[in-house]
């Protein structure tokens, strides 16, 4: 994480920097986008033909299932976060570089009905909900190619990947239709985490089309 954020500020000084030697603005735009941190609208602008902001915000979420420690669970990925970004067009052109920061409100919720396993412990008839959150502030780098703004007034298209680093997840267990001990509670959030360490780092591919001004 730490790596992460140094990064992601060398990034966005090294980017300032070119800021104060740009040239006249090249125009505003502005774009829908479908991602894999949801779907959004953006808002960019273009100092030169080097350097673009960028802020957005995403919505959405996903069904999926999944065994942690024993148990089955169904969970909902649910997206709502607002990255902003600096790209720098590293030849002037089309393809960049981009770093910056998410304000990341993402979470994961489980629900699991039947068999439970909690810290070794089986419960043969039961159900348990479970809410997983991130880091509120994170971090992105990534590459990408086409620009929104664009260079160019008029519509255009533009692709993302990048990963976001969210820190490690934090799994509370809401409730449980059956009494556990809080120990034994606690040990199966340890154990949940540890499932979904992998949640730490969020790949992010996105396509966006809209028009600069």
């Amino acid at each position: 994480m730490k790596r992460n954020l140094a990064i992601s500020a060398a990034l966005a000084a090294s980017l300032l920097a070119a800021v104060a030697q740009a040239d006249e603005g090249l125009g505003l735009g502005v774009a829908g986008k479908a991602s894999t941190l949801g779907y959004g609208v953006e808002l960019g602008y273009r100092f030169s033909n080097y350097l673009a902001v960028r802020a957005g915000i995403n919505k959405g979420s996903f069904d999926t299932t999944g065994t942690e420690s024993g148990t089955n669970y169904n969970y909902t990925m649910t997206f709502d976060n607002v990255p902003v970004t600096l790209d720098w067009f590293v030849f002037g052109g089309t393809f960049r570089i981009s770093g910056g920061i998410v304000s990341n409100n993402n979470k994961l919720t489980g629900m699991a009905n039947g068999q439970l396993d909690i810290n070794g412990i089986l419960y043969p008839s039961g159900s348990a909900t479970t809410e997983t959150t991130f880091a509120k502030t994170s971090t992105y780098l990534g590459i990408g190619w086409g620009g929104l703004p664009s260079a160019t007034k008029g519509f255009g298209m533009s692709f993302d990947l990048g990963v976001m680093g969210q820190g490690s997840p934090t799994t509370k267990i809401t409730s449980t239709s059956v009494p556990v001990p809080p120990n034994d509670i606690a040990a199966e959030e340890a154990a949940l985490n540890e499932d979904l360490k992998n949640f730490k780092y969020w790949p992010v591919v996105s396509f966006g089309i809209g028009y600069t001004f």
